[in-house]
């Protein structure tokens, strides 16, 4: 596996684990009005699980990957980098699309900012999926 599939997998993990966990916690009890001391507590504790699990995840690798830990990205690497962010662009932009002219009609509060976030996350979990399986899949651009 290589050094830049090994690092989509690490940003794959923790963007589901510290996600998750948020999610799960946030929707665990009632959601009160803005603002919501409560989530925005749970929110920094994900993100600081997001970067626990990407600073240790990244040092660990790089340490076991060598030279190609040092090594610039190619021409591949760009167009497979490239032609994801492609992909997640369109996820988001409908996302956003259906959070800031949809639910301002129908949800208030917490459900357009989870709505939002939750927007982000998928988009990501595309971007590192199309990446993972063009490098899994020998995908050229």
């Amino acid at each position: 596996m290589s050094y830049r599939e090994k690092l989509a997998w690490l940003m794959l993990g923790a963007l589901v684990v510290s996600f998750g966990v948020y999610f799960a916690v946030a929707y665990s009890g009632s959601i009160e009005g803005l603002p919501n001391l409560r989530l925005l507590a749970v929110y920094a504790g994900a993100m600081a699980l997001q970067l626990v699990i990407l600073g240790v995840g990244r040092l660990y690798i790089g340490r076991t990957s060598g030279k190609e830990a040092r090594a610039k990205p190619d021409e591949r690497d760009r167009a497979i980098a490239n032609r994801a962010g492609r992909r997640a662009y369109y996820v988001m932009m409908a996302g956003l699309v259906f959070t800031g002219v949809y639910l301002p009609f129908v949800e208030a509060g917490w459900h357009i900012v989870h709505a939002a976030l939750l927007t982000y996350v998928i988009a990501e979990v595309v971007r590192y999926w199309a990446v993972l399986s063009a490098y899994r899949k020998g995908w050229h651009a």
